[in-house]
Protein backbone atom coordinates (compact mmCIF):
# COMPACT_ATOMS: atom_id res chain seq x y z
CA UNK A 1 0.00 0.00 0.00
CA UNK A 2 1.50 3.52 -1.02
CA UNK A 3 2.05 5.88 1.95
CA UNK A 4 -0.05 9.20 1.41
CA UNK A 5 2.76 12.33 0.17
CA UNK A 6 2.88 15.10 3.27
CA UNK A 7 3.41 17.93 0.97
CA UNK A 8 0.88 19.46 -1.41
CA UNK A 9 -0.32 23.14 -2.07
CA UNK A 10 -2.25 24.66 0.62
CA UNK A 11 -5.16 27.29 0.16
CA UNK A 12 -2.55 29.97 2.18
CA UNK A 13 -0.42 28.98 -0.83
CA UNK A 14 1.03 31.74 -2.93
CA UNK A 15 1.13 32.49 -6.45
CA UNK A 16 4.69 32.12 -6.31
CA UNK A 17 4.38 28.41 -4.24
CA UNK A 18 2.31 27.36 -6.81
CA UNK A 19 4.38 28.59 -9.95
CA UNK A 20 7.66 26.74 -8.17
CA UNK A 21 5.82 23.56 -7.77
CA UNK A 22 4.05 23.24 -11.62
CA UNK A 23 8.00 24.53 -13.14
CA UNK A 24 9.18 21.09 -10.98
CA UNK A 25 6.68 18.90 -11.83
CA UNK A 26 5.76 20.16 -15.31
CA UNK A 27 1.42 19.19 -13.77
CA UNK A 28 -0.94 21.05 -15.53
CA UNK A 29 -3.24 20.49 -11.91
CA UNK A 30 -2.24 20.62 -8.39
CA UNK A 31 -4.27 19.14 -5.49
CA UNK A 32 -4.79 21.56 -2.74
CA UNK A 33 -5.91 19.86 0.68
CA UNK A 34 -6.06 21.12 4.29
CA UNK A 35 -3.70 20.40 7.40
CA UNK A 36 -4.47 17.27 7.69
CA UNK A 37 -3.91 16.48 3.92
CA UNK A 38 -7.72 16.28 3.11
CA UNK A 39 -8.66 17.28 -0.30
CA UNK A 40 -10.40 20.81 -0.87
CA UNK A 41 -10.23 21.24 -4.32
CA UNK A 42 -7.56 21.88 -7.64
CA UNK A 43 -5.76 25.17 -8.34
CA UNK A 44 -4.80 24.55 -12.40
CA UNK A 45 -2.56 25.80 -14.99
CA UNK A 46 -5.67 28.28 -16.13
CA UNK A 47 -5.98 29.43 -12.79
CA UNK A 48 -2.16 30.46 -12.48
CA UNK A 49 -2.51 31.65 -15.62
CA UNK A 50 -5.44 34.03 -14.90
CA UNK A 51 -3.39 35.40 -12.16
CA UNK A 52 -0.93 36.55 -13.90
CA UNK A 53 -3.03 38.03 -16.60
CA UNK A 54 -4.46 39.81 -13.65
CA UNK A 55 -0.97 40.98 -12.73
CA UNK A 56 -1.29 39.73 -9.05
CA UNK A 57 1.80 39.95 -6.62
CA UNK A 58 4.00 36.63 -6.37
CA UNK A 59 2.75 36.77 -2.73
CA UNK A 60 -0.93 36.56 -3.39
CA UNK A 61 -2.27 33.33 -1.59
CA UNK A 62 -3.93 30.97 -4.30
CA UNK A 63 -7.49 30.61 -2.15
CA UNK A 64 -9.89 32.85 -4.36
CA UNK A 65 -8.57 30.45 -7.45
CA UNK A 66 -8.37 27.12 -6.19
CA UNK A 67 -11.85 25.03 -8.19
CA UNK A 68 -13.80 23.03 -5.43
CA UNK A 69 -14.40 20.61 -7.93
CA UNK A 70 -12.52 18.15 -8.66
CA UNK A 71 -11.78 14.57 -10.52
CA UNK A 72 -10.83 12.27 -8.11
CA UNK A 73 -10.42 8.00 -7.67
CA UNK A 74 -9.86 6.36 -4.15
CA UNK A 75 -6.74 3.98 -4.09
CA UNK A 76 -8.53 1.32 -3.04
CA UNK A 77 -11.04 1.22 -6.03
CA UNK A 78 -7.98 0.70 -8.43
CA UNK A 79 -8.48 -3.53 -7.21
CA UNK A 80 -11.50 -4.26 -9.34
CA UNK A 81 -11.61 -1.18 -11.61
CA UNK A 82 -11.55 -2.18 -15.82
CA UNK A 83 -9.65 -0.10 -18.26
CA UNK A 84 -13.29 1.27 -19.62
CA UNK A 85 -13.70 2.70 -16.07
CA UNK A 86 -10.02 3.77 -15.82
CA UNK A 87 -10.75 5.36 -18.93
CA UNK A 88 -13.96 7.16 -18.03
CA UNK A 89 -12.55 8.53 -15.06
CA UNK A 90 -9.60 10.34 -16.59
CA UNK A 91 -11.88 11.23 -19.34
CA UNK A 92 -14.33 13.21 -17.02
CA UNK A 93 -11.11 15.50 -16.38
CA UNK A 94 -10.92 18.40 -18.66
CA UNK A 95 -7.51 18.48 -17.70
CA UNK A 96 -6.69 14.80 -18.29
CA UNK A 97 -6.05 13.43 -14.69
CA UNK A 98 -7.72 12.57 -12.05
CA UNK A 99 -6.61 13.06 -8.05
CA UNK A 100 -5.36 9.40 -5.93
CA UNK A 101 -6.62 10.27 -2.59
CA UNK A 102 -7.62 7.12 0.36
CA UNK A 103 -10.77 6.40 1.99
CA UNK A 104 -9.91 9.56 4.23
CA UNK A 105 -9.77 12.22 1.10
CA UNK A 106 -5.94 11.97 1.89
CA UNK A 107 -4.26 12.79 -1.09
CA UNK A 108 -1.69 10.35 -2.62
CA UNK A 109 -0.98 11.51 -6.28
CA UNK A 110 -2.40 12.33 -9.63
CA UNK A 111 -3.12 10.21 -12.68
CA UNK A 112 -2.26 11.50 -15.99
CA UNK A 113 -4.12 9.80 -18.79
CA UNK A 114 -1.59 9.15 -21.60
CA UNK A 115 1.25 7.11 -18.97
CA UNK A 116 -1.35 5.35 -17.56
CA UNK A 117 -3.14 3.86 -20.80
CA UNK A 118 0.80 3.29 -22.16
CA UNK A 119 1.01 1.43 -19.35
CA UNK A 120 -2.18 -0.35 -19.89
CA UNK A 121 -1.44 -1.14 -23.66
CA UNK A 122 2.07 -2.51 -22.76
CA UNK A 123 2.13 -4.26 -19.54
CA UNK A 124 1.17 -7.98 -19.79
CA UNK A 125 -0.30 -8.34 -16.11
CA UNK A 126 -3.49 -8.06 -14.30
CA UNK A 127 -4.59 -4.11 -13.60
CA UNK A 128 -3.63 -4.05 -9.88
CA UNK A 129 0.18 -4.86 -11.12
CA UNK A 130 -0.15 -2.68 -13.71
CA UNK A 131 -0.72 0.32 -11.71
CA UNK A 132 1.19 -0.89 -9.01
CA UNK A 133 4.05 -0.34 -10.98
CA UNK A 134 3.02 2.48 -12.14
CA UNK A 135 2.93 4.41 -9.35
CA UNK A 136 5.81 2.86 -8.12
CA UNK A 137 8.13 3.95 -10.85
CA UNK A 138 6.62 7.61 -10.96
CA UNK A 139 8.89 9.92 -11.59
CA UNK A 140 9.31 14.03 -11.10
CA UNK A 141 9.56 15.06 -14.93
CA UNK A 142 7.48 12.22 -16.92
CA UNK A 143 5.02 9.98 -15.03
CA UNK A 144 1.34 8.51 -14.60
CA UNK A 145 1.28 9.35 -10.70
CA UNK A 146 2.94 11.65 -9.84
CA UNK A 147 4.14 12.79 -6.07
CA UNK A 148 4.48 16.74 -4.92
CA UNK A 149 7.94 17.55 -3.69
CA UNK A 150 8.78 18.07 -0.38
CA UNK A 151 9.32 21.88 -0.24
CA UNK A 152 12.15 21.49 1.63
CA UNK A 153 13.91 19.57 -1.27
CA UNK A 154 12.42 21.11 -3.84
CA UNK A 155 14.92 22.95 -6.67
CA UNK A 156 15.98 26.97 -5.36
CA UNK A 157 13.40 29.69 -6.75
CA UNK A 158 16.67 31.55 -8.35
CA UNK A 159 16.54 28.91 -11.06
CA UNK A 160 16.64 29.52 -14.98
CA UNK A 161 14.10 27.59 -17.04
CA UNK A 162 14.61 27.71 -20.67
CA UNK A 163 17.00 26.21 -22.89
CA UNK A 164 18.55 26.26 -26.45
CA UNK A 165 15.46 24.16 -27.76
CA UNK A 166 13.35 26.52 -26.01
CA UNK A 167 14.75 29.33 -29.04
CA UNK A 168 12.42 28.19 -31.78
CA UNK A 169 13.68 29.40 -35.37
CA UNK A 170 14.26 28.72 -39.13
CA UNK A 171 15.82 32.15 -39.44
CA UNK A 172 19.71 32.11 -40.43
CA UNK A 173 20.89 34.92 -38.93
CA UNK A 174 18.97 33.43 -35.67
CA UNK A 175 20.91 30.16 -35.73
CA UNK A 176 23.94 32.17 -36.31
CA UNK A 177 23.17 34.03 -33.54
CA UNK A 178 22.36 31.33 -31.25
CA UNK A 179 25.74 29.63 -32.27
CA UNK A 180 27.52 32.61 -31.05
CA UNK A 181 25.56 32.58 -28.02
CA UNK A 182 26.26 28.48 -27.51
CA UNK A 183 30.33 29.98 -27.62
CA UNK A 184 29.77 32.83 -25.03
CA UNK A 185 27.64 30.78 -22.47
CA UNK A 186 31.27 28.37 -22.20
CA UNK A 187 33.19 31.30 -20.92
CA UNK A 188 32.60 33.84 -17.56
CA UNK A 189 32.45 36.76 -20.02
CA UNK A 190 29.73 39.43 -19.47
CA UNK A 191 27.29 39.22 -22.27
CA UNK A 192 24.87 42.03 -23.29
CA UNK A 193 21.74 41.14 -24.51
CA UNK A 194 20.43 43.87 -27.43
CA UNK A 195 17.22 44.17 -29.07
CA UNK A 196 13.54 45.37 -28.97
CA UNK A 197 10.75 44.30 -26.08
CA UNK A 198 9.34 41.19 -26.81
CA UNK A 199 12.26 39.72 -29.15
CA UNK A 200 13.10 37.21 -26.63
CA UNK A 201 16.37 38.65 -24.16
CA UNK A 202 15.07 36.66 -21.19
CA UNK A 203 14.99 33.66 -23.19
CA UNK A 204 18.58 34.23 -24.26
CA UNK A 205 19.71 35.04 -20.79
CA UNK A 206 18.36 31.39 -19.22
CA UNK A 207 20.06 29.81 -21.89
CA UNK A 208 23.03 31.04 -21.51
CA UNK A 209 23.14 30.56 -17.89
CA UNK A 210 21.87 26.80 -18.37
CA UNK A 211 24.79 26.45 -20.72
CA UNK A 212 27.56 27.65 -18.61
CA UNK A 213 29.60 26.16 -15.89
CA UNK A 214 27.85 28.32 -13.30
CA UNK A 215 24.50 25.95 -14.33
CA UNK A 216 24.03 24.43 -10.90
CA UNK A 217 24.28 27.98 -9.31
CA UNK A 218 21.39 30.16 -9.17
CA UNK A 219 19.89 32.33 -11.39
CA UNK A 220 18.70 35.73 -9.94
CA UNK A 221 17.05 38.59 -12.22
CA UNK A 222 16.64 42.00 -11.28
CA UNK A 223 14.43 44.12 -13.74
CA UNK A 224 15.97 47.54 -13.06
CA UNK A 225 12.81 49.16 -15.07
CA UNK A 226 10.49 47.64 -12.27
CA UNK A 227 12.06 48.15 -9.14
CA UNK A 228 11.66 51.86 -8.08
CA UNK A 229 14.34 53.75 -7.66
CA UNK A 230 14.93 54.50 -3.78
CA UNK A 231 14.35 50.81 -3.63
CA UNK A 232 16.77 49.47 -6.06
CA UNK A 233 19.72 49.95 -4.46
CA UNK A 234 18.12 47.78 -1.32
CA UNK A 235 16.97 45.22 -3.70
CA UNK A 236 20.47 44.88 -5.02
CA UNK A 237 22.74 44.75 -2.39
CA UNK A 238 20.35 43.94 0.59
CA UNK A 239 20.64 45.60 4.02
CA UNK A 240 21.09 45.74 7.50
CA UNK A 241 19.07 46.02 10.91
CA UNK A 242 17.84 49.56 11.04
CA UNK A 243 19.27 50.81 7.55
CA UNK A 244 16.05 52.47 6.82
CA UNK A 245 12.60 52.95 8.18
CA UNK A 246 10.78 49.55 7.58
CA UNK A 247 13.77 47.73 6.93
CA UNK A 248 13.33 44.05 8.34
CA UNK A 249 15.00 43.48 11.74
CA UNK A 250 16.90 40.79 10.49
CA UNK A 251 18.20 42.53 7.01
CA UNK A 252 18.20 41.03 4.51
CA UNK A 253 20.43 39.54 1.34
CA UNK A 254 20.29 41.15 -1.95
CA UNK A 255 20.06 40.10 -5.52
CA UNK A 256 24.05 40.20 -5.54
CA UNK A 257 24.13 37.89 -2.86
CA UNK A 258 21.96 35.29 -4.01
CA UNK A 259 23.56 35.42 -6.86
CA UNK A 260 27.45 34.15 -5.62
CA UNK A 261 28.34 31.35 -7.70
CA UNK A 262 25.94 31.68 -10.44
CA UNK A 263 24.42 34.76 -12.85
CA UNK A 264 22.98 37.89 -12.41
CA UNK A 265 20.25 39.03 -14.99
CA UNK A 266 20.20 42.97 -15.17
CA UNK A 267 17.24 43.06 -17.18
CA UNK A 268 16.54 46.94 -18.69
CA UNK A 269 20.09 47.95 -17.31
CA UNK A 270 19.59 51.25 -19.41
CA UNK A 271 16.71 52.27 -16.82
CA UNK A 272 19.80 51.65 -13.96
CA UNK A 273 20.20 54.80 -11.76
CA UNK A 274 23.92 56.91 -12.60
CA UNK A 275 24.79 56.18 -8.84
CA UNK A 276 23.81 52.71 -8.75
CA UNK A 277 25.54 52.52 -12.04
CA UNK A 278 29.12 53.47 -10.27
CA UNK A 279 28.48 50.95 -7.19
CA UNK A 280 27.88 48.11 -9.91
CA UNK A 281 31.21 49.37 -11.80
CA UNK A 282 32.69 49.05 -8.52
CA UNK A 283 31.79 45.21 -8.00
CA UNK A 284 32.20 44.49 -10.62
CA UNK A 285 35.98 45.52 -10.55
CA UNK A 286 36.70 44.55 -6.49
CA UNK A 287 34.27 41.35 -6.70
CA UNK A 288 32.78 42.46 -3.40
CA UNK A 289 30.27 45.57 -1.34
CA UNK A 290 28.50 46.48 1.14
CA UNK A 291 24.95 45.94 2.29
CA UNK A 292 23.14 48.72 3.20
CA UNK A 293 23.84 50.61 6.32
CA UNK A 294 26.40 47.91 6.34
CA UNK A 295 30.47 48.07 7.53
CA UNK A 296 31.55 44.66 6.63
CA UNK A 297 32.57 43.53 3.13
CA UNK A 298 30.56 40.81 1.15
CA UNK A 299 32.85 38.85 -1.12
CA UNK A 300 30.98 38.06 -4.46
CA UNK A 301 31.31 35.54 -7.75
CA UNK A 302 28.97 35.89 -10.07
CA UNK A 303 28.50 36.19 -14.17
CA UNK A 304 26.84 39.34 -15.33
CA UNK A 305 24.04 38.86 -18.53
CA UNK A 306 22.30 42.53 -19.26
CA UNK A 307 20.02 43.44 -21.82
CA UNK A 308 18.21 46.55 -22.53
CA UNK A 309 16.29 48.00 -25.72
CA UNK A 310 17.68 51.45 -25.22
CA UNK A 311 20.68 52.85 -26.65
CA UNK A 312 23.17 52.68 -24.62
CA UNK A 313 25.86 54.85 -26.65
CA UNK A 314 23.55 57.87 -27.34
CA UNK A 315 23.20 57.93 -23.72
CA UNK A 316 26.37 57.94 -22.67
CA UNK A 317 27.08 61.22 -24.99
CA UNK A 318 23.84 62.53 -22.89
CA UNK A 319 25.75 61.35 -19.30
CA UNK A 320 22.76 58.99 -18.80
CA UNK A 321 25.09 56.01 -19.20
CA UNK A 322 28.58 55.28 -17.38
CA UNK A 323 31.20 54.71 -20.61
CA UNK A 324 33.13 52.32 -18.42
CA UNK A 325 30.58 50.59 -17.04
CA UNK A 326 29.07 50.34 -20.91
CA UNK A 327 32.77 48.60 -21.70
CA UNK A 328 32.49 46.32 -18.54
CA UNK A 329 28.79 44.64 -19.78
CA UNK A 330 29.53 44.43 -23.58
CA UNK A 331 32.38 42.46 -23.91
CA UNK A 332 30.03 39.83 -26.26
CA UNK A 333 26.83 41.98 -27.50
CA UNK A 334 24.38 39.50 -29.04
CA UNK A 335 21.61 41.48 -30.64
CA UNK A 336 18.34 39.88 -31.31
CA UNK A 337 16.36 40.88 -34.37
CA UNK A 338 13.04 42.18 -34.71
CA UNK A 339 9.84 38.92 -36.04
CA UNK A 340 9.44 41.45 -38.83
CA UNK A 341 13.85 40.31 -39.75
CA UNK A 342 12.43 36.69 -40.02
CA UNK A 343 9.24 36.64 -41.08
CA UNK A 344 9.52 32.49 -41.47
CA UNK A 345 9.39 32.44 -37.83
CA UNK A 346 6.23 33.67 -37.11
CA UNK A 347 4.10 30.93 -38.19
CA UNK A 348 6.32 28.66 -36.85
CA UNK A 349 6.07 30.67 -33.59
CA UNK A 350 2.07 31.04 -33.70
CA UNK A 351 1.19 26.87 -33.90
CA UNK A 352 3.19 26.43 -31.03
CA UNK A 353 1.20 28.75 -28.94
CA UNK A 354 -1.68 26.99 -30.15
CA UNK A 355 0.02 23.75 -28.55
CA UNK A 356 0.94 25.25 -25.72
CA UNK A 357 -2.20 27.41 -24.65
CA UNK A 358 -4.82 25.04 -25.38
CA UNK A 359 -4.43 23.03 -22.10
CA UNK A 360 -3.71 26.61 -20.51
CA UNK A 361 -6.83 27.99 -21.81
CA UNK A 362 -9.03 24.76 -22.24
CA UNK A 363 -10.23 25.24 -25.47
CA UNK A 364 -9.70 23.36 -28.68
CA UNK A 365 -8.10 25.19 -31.62
CA UNK A 366 -6.49 23.26 -34.25
CA UNK A 367 -5.10 25.64 -36.42
CA UNK A 368 -4.74 28.71 -38.13
CA UNK A 369 -7.08 29.76 -41.71
CA UNK A 370 -5.08 30.09 -44.76
CA UNK A 371 -5.81 33.73 -45.57
CA UNK A 372 -5.26 34.26 -41.28
CA UNK A 373 -1.83 33.13 -41.89
CA UNK A 374 -1.21 35.59 -44.71
CA UNK A 375 -2.08 38.02 -42.78
CA UNK A 376 0.14 37.24 -39.31
CA UNK A 377 3.30 36.74 -42.36
CA UNK A 378 2.68 40.41 -43.65
CA UNK A 379 2.08 42.48 -40.41
CA UNK A 380 5.39 44.24 -39.10
CA UNK A 381 4.94 43.47 -35.07
CA UNK A 382 5.78 46.40 -33.52
CA UNK A 383 5.80 43.95 -30.00
CA UNK A 384 7.68 41.16 -31.56
CA UNK A 385 7.13 37.66 -29.92
CA UNK A 386 5.00 39.16 -27.07
CA UNK A 387 2.55 40.61 -29.27
CA UNK A 388 2.05 37.68 -31.12
CA UNK A 389 1.73 35.45 -28.69
CA UNK A 390 -0.94 38.12 -27.38
CA UNK A 391 -2.47 37.88 -30.42
CA UNK A 392 -2.92 34.19 -30.71
CA UNK A 393 -3.86 33.65 -27.12
CA UNK A 394 -6.98 36.29 -28.43
CA UNK A 395 -7.99 34.30 -30.88
CA UNK A 396 -8.01 31.16 -29.79
CA UNK A 397 -10.23 32.49 -26.74
CA UNK A 398 -12.20 34.19 -29.26
CA UNK A 399 -12.65 31.03 -31.59
CA UNK A 400 -12.21 28.50 -28.66
CA UNK A 401 -12.42 25.63 -31.23
CA UNK A 402 -11.54 24.40 -34.80
CA UNK A 403 -9.56 27.16 -36.47
CA UNK A 404 -8.67 30.93 -36.05
CA UNK A 405 -10.59 33.44 -38.32
CA UNK A 406 -10.60 37.08 -39.47
CA UNK A 407 -13.17 37.18 -36.80
CA UNK A 408 -11.03 36.11 -33.77
CA UNK A 409 -7.81 39.03 -34.91
CA UNK A 410 -7.37 41.89 -32.34
CA UNK A 411 -8.26 45.33 -34.01
CA UNK A 412 -4.42 46.32 -35.15
CA UNK A 413 -4.52 43.30 -37.61
CA UNK A 414 -7.59 43.85 -39.12
CA UNK A 415 -6.37 46.62 -40.27
CA UNK A 416 -3.61 44.81 -42.06
CA UNK A 417 -6.85 42.46 -43.13
CA UNK A 418 -8.34 45.21 -44.99
CA UNK A 419 -5.26 46.36 -46.54
CA UNK A 420 -4.44 42.63 -48.01
CA UNK A 421 -7.94 41.46 -48.50
CA UNK A 422 -10.20 44.41 -49.24
CA UNK A 423 -13.06 45.46 -46.91
CA UNK A 424 -15.14 42.63 -47.38
CA UNK A 425 -12.61 40.44 -45.20
CA UNK A 426 -13.53 42.64 -42.14
CA UNK A 427 -17.62 42.79 -43.23
CA UNK A 428 -17.28 39.10 -42.40
CA UNK A 429 -15.15 38.89 -39.43
CA UNK A 430 -17.88 41.58 -37.89
CA UNK A 431 -20.57 39.11 -39.30
CA UNK A 432 -19.41 36.28 -37.55
CA UNK A 433 -18.78 37.64 -34.32
CA UNK A 434 -22.70 38.97 -34.37
CA UNK A 435 -23.30 35.03 -35.38
CA UNK A 436 -20.94 33.82 -32.21
CA UNK A 437 -22.56 35.97 -29.77
CA UNK A 438 -26.33 34.97 -30.99
CA UNK A 439 -25.63 31.54 -30.64
CA UNK A 440 -23.56 31.70 -27.06
CA UNK A 441 -26.74 33.65 -26.21
CA UNK A 442 -29.41 31.53 -27.88
CA UNK A 443 -30.38 34.50 -30.01
CA UNK A 444 -31.76 36.65 -26.87
CA UNK A 445 -30.41 39.80 -29.04
CA UNK A 446 -30.23 42.23 -25.90
CA UNK A 447 -27.72 39.98 -24.54
CA UNK A 448 -25.59 39.27 -27.38
CA UNK A 449 -25.39 43.35 -27.85
CA UNK A 450 -24.23 43.55 -24.13
CA UNK A 451 -21.54 40.77 -25.10
CA UNK A 452 -20.84 42.36 -28.43
CA UNK A 453 -20.14 45.91 -26.30
CA UNK A 454 -22.76 47.50 -28.49
CA UNK A 455 -26.38 49.17 -28.01
CA UNK A 456 -29.52 46.90 -28.86
CA UNK A 457 -29.90 49.75 -32.05
CA UNK A 458 -26.73 49.39 -33.68
CA UNK A 459 -27.04 45.82 -33.26
CA UNK A 460 -30.45 45.62 -34.71
CA UNK A 461 -28.51 47.75 -38.01
CA UNK A 462 -25.98 45.19 -38.23
CA UNK A 463 -28.58 42.33 -38.31
CA UNK A 464 -30.23 44.53 -41.38
CA UNK A 465 -27.11 45.31 -42.56
CA UNK A 466 -25.67 41.64 -43.14
CA UNK A 467 -29.42 40.29 -43.71
CA UNK A 468 -29.73 38.14 -40.55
Amino acid sequence: MIQPINTYLRPIDTLEDAARVMLETRLDVLPVGDDQGRLVGVFSRSSLYRMILEKLPSHTSITAFVKTEAVTTQLERLDHITFEELEQVIQNSQVGSSIIIDRERRIIGILTKSKVVNALVESKNDLREQLEAILQSATPVEESVVRIHDKSVSKPYHQATYHWEHILTRDKSMKLLISSAQKAARRITSVLLRGESGTGKELFAHALHNASKRSSGPFVTINCASVPEHLLEAEFFGYENGAFTGADRSGRMGKLELAHGGTLFLDEIGDMALHLQAKLLRVIEGKEFYRVGGTKPIQVDVRIVSATNAPLEQMIVQKTFREELYYRLHVITLSIPPLRARPNDILLLANTFIKQLNPVLETAVTGIEESVQKVLYHYEWPGNIRQLRNAIERGMIMAEKGKISFADLPGELLGKATEIHGKTIVQAAEKTEIERALRETYGNKVKAARLLGISRSVLYEKLKKFQM
